[in-house]
């Protein structure tokens, strides 16, 4: 059985998914580096065999076409019934657990594959070595396995620039219950320390640490600081280096090419989980669940609807690529661009050729067709059209949301509450305390209320207790469960954050407040429609953020610019390579580059703010966090909380 470890590479791009691709089509290659002139295994079939983890990391990446240009003709679960297939490697892709071990050792011992290439997505422990050596030995099996590798790429990349863990699940229960136990917790800090590890060895980085102190985030950062450290040791005794690069030019590069990763508690901010969104991507999230990169939507045809799932990959569809961190507003007017430009291609194709349209088979398409070389055309006209039907759905299904839970209201007064502008008392009490949409009068569902109470208490240094029992009682005489309020009275753990948080300048929240009439009519025939440019004063209100860094973004600033504000002047800093603790030389010139991964949950508001940011000051920052929350995911956890509490 040979072992070894994969290195990766310096690249410019500061870009997660991409290196992570670059890893992943590495193994499927059977490479691990791009100087090794063996066998083109692209070009034999090839078996991928990983588990629901693993593949949840492949899938928002590389599409069954891009896995089928790799070679691999079929992918497979490792705990599923699976048929013996000769004459063809299998590659593992899967966690380093004793279930898999186990699950691998079975399917060497029935000779299920001739040859088997084992890839963990990270270190496999001595432990786990031993038992797999010990399995494959009783079976007389241990030659069927021709490597082994393990490949640091535990984790899921959803953008170029934002990646997530999903594990531990739950993690704003798991790293805030006071009943856990010791151990438990310290497996929850070292599961996020792996894969933290593997983020840093895929882009091939050792970072300065800032963290904050007495939190959750030092524990994980000095834990995941001696690690690197131990690494840096074990690489001056003469061990592989796992950061360096494939080249001699990377090599140099990355001696000084150093980011910083800013790990923060969720607890440093909590009303960015509560407040209602308003850009392309945060409502898909909050309002559709939309989750590893798929929402599905209900659309109606023909008086018929039915459940359709579709893919939002920003490095395949231009069109979410450039509106996804979009004000919702503004999307409107994109499509009917998106529209003018499908009708301009459809109508340049009818006039060079006798065909319409929608009169042409893709599979077969016309002689004519081919001869006067307009396959690419009718190509981006396919693809156009597949643009304009997943998005004019989606964003139809987000606007009947919107118009019929009142979002743009609840939005706007959020957005006043949190920027301590003038906050209208009579609007406030109306949107909590009226009844729930459906319902004559009826605004918001019990969920909306809830969440703007939330922010409204959490944002306030103090509210009259008359006025909070008006909205309590109300709430629950409409069958609201107040679990969460009753949490966050009892823990206390964040008002003086949050006082900092929503300090600001004022914003109004301004816009027309027509009567909703709905959105624009299903677009038929994909002609310019005029009502799109107005489809907002029809609609909802045509509210744009006001222009705010939220609390992690302030923070994130401080610490990039080294403007040793009060917001970070209590957060540690750690330098894994310095073996000195006592004598760290603080770093002299700003940060160009950040990893911010945030602990307990983040969402989709938070990663557009940050991306807003770095546009705005010429700087490259990645987020992450353990799992990326729903407002009603991060309520549900927070309901099972208090439990603990009584």
């Amino acid at each position: 059985m040979n072992t070894s470890s994969t290195s990766f590479g310096f690249d410019f791009s500061f870009s997660i998914r991409d290196k992570q691709i670059e890893s992943i089509n590495r193994m499927l290659k059977l490479k691990q580096n791009e100087n090794d002139t063996s066998t083109n295994w692209q070009e034999v079939w090839k078996i991928l065999v990983f588990d629901s983890y693993c593949s949840s990391i492949i899938a928002p990446i590389l599409t069954k076409g891009a896995l089928r240009n790799q070679g691999v003709t079929l992918h497979l679960q490792l705990h599923s019934d699976r048929q013996p297939i000769q004459d063809v490697p299998a590659i593992y892709f899967v966690l380093p657990t004793l279930d898999n071990i186990k699950r691998i050792a079975e399917d060497c011992k029935n000779k299920l594959y001739d040859n088997i290439y084992l890839n963990f997505a990270s270190r496999l422990s001595n432990e786990l070595m031993e038992e797999l050596v010990t399995l494959t030995i009783q079976s007389d099996t241990v030659n069927m396995i021709t490597k082994l590798y393990d490949q640091f790429i535990n984790f899921i990349s959803l953008e170029k620039d934002l990646f997530v863990f999903n594990q531990p699940k739950n993690s704003y229960h798991a790293f805030n219950d006071p009943t856990i136990k010791d151990t438990v917790a310290q497996e929850h800090i070292n599961t996020v320390v792996d894969s933290l590890f593997s983020v840093l060895v895929t882009m091939g980085v050792i970072p300065i640490i800032r963290c904050p102190k007495n939190s959750t985030a030092e524990m994980i950062s000095l834990a995941l600081e001696k690690k690197i450290a131990q690494h840096v040791q074990q690489t001056g005794s003469g061990g592989a280096n796992l950061f360096s690069s494939n080249n001699e030019m990377g090599s140099q590069l990355s001696s000084f090419y150093r980011p910083v990763l800013v790990i923060l508690d969720r607890n440093i901010d909590l009303s960015v989980m509560l407040h209602h969104p308003w850009t392309y991507q945060a409502l898909a999230h909050d309002i559709l669940s939309m989750n590893m990169n798929k929402v599905k939507v209900d659309v109606n045809s023909s008086g018929q609807t039915t459940r359709q799932t579709y893919d939002l990959d920003s490095s395949l569809d231009t069109f979410w690529q450039q509106n996804s961190g979009v004000a919702f507003p503004s999307v409107a007017g994109d499509i009917k661009t998106h529209i003018n430009e499908y009708t301009e291609q459809t109508n340049q194709l009818s006039q060079m050729t006798s065909y319409n349209i929608d009169e042409i088979d893709d599979l077969k398409p016309p002689k004519e067709i081919q001869t006067k070389g307009l396959g690419e055309l009718l190509t981006q006209i396919r693809a156009k059209k597949r643009s304009i039907d997943l998005h004019t759905n989606l964003a139809t299904a987000l606007m009947n949301q919107i118009k019929d839970r009142q979002i743009d209201y609840f939005f706007a007064m959020e957005e006043a509450i949190i920027t301590r502008s003038l906050v209208d008392k009579k609007e406030l009490a109306s949107l909590i305390t009226s009844p729930i949409q459906g319902e004559s009068g009826g605004r918001g569902t019990l969920e909306d209320k809830i969440r703007l109470l939330l922010i409204y208490f959490l944002s306030s240094k103090s509210i009259p207790t008359s006025e909070m029992e008006q909205y309590e009682d109300s709430l629950k005489k409409m069958g609201a469960d107040l679990s969460s309020l009753d949490y966050f009275k009892k823990t206390k753990a964040f008002n003086d954050s949050l006082a900092i948080v929503n300090s600001g300048p004022s914003s109004g929240a301004g816009g027309s407040t027509s009567k909703t009439t709905g959105f624009i009519q299903m677009i038929t025939a994909y002609q310019p429609v005029e009502s799109f440019t107005n489809m907002f004063s029809q609609g909802v209100r045509s509210l744009l953020p006001k222009s705010k860094d939220l609390f992690v973004t302030r923070i994130v600033e401080s610490i990039m610019d080294l403007k040793n504000s009060p917001l970070e002047s209590d957060f540690h800093y750690l330098d894994p390579k310095i073996t000195n603790k006592s004598n760290i030389p603080k770093r002299a010139t700003p940060f160009k580059e950040a990893i911010v991964f945030v602990v307990g949950g983040g969402n989709y508001v938070e990663y557009q703010n940050l991306q807003d940011f770095s546009k705005k000051h010429n700087k490259k920052i990645i987020y992450g966090s353990t799992e990326l929350l729903t407002s009603n995911e991060f309520l549900q956890q927070v309901k099972s909380l208090k439990e603990h509490l009584n």
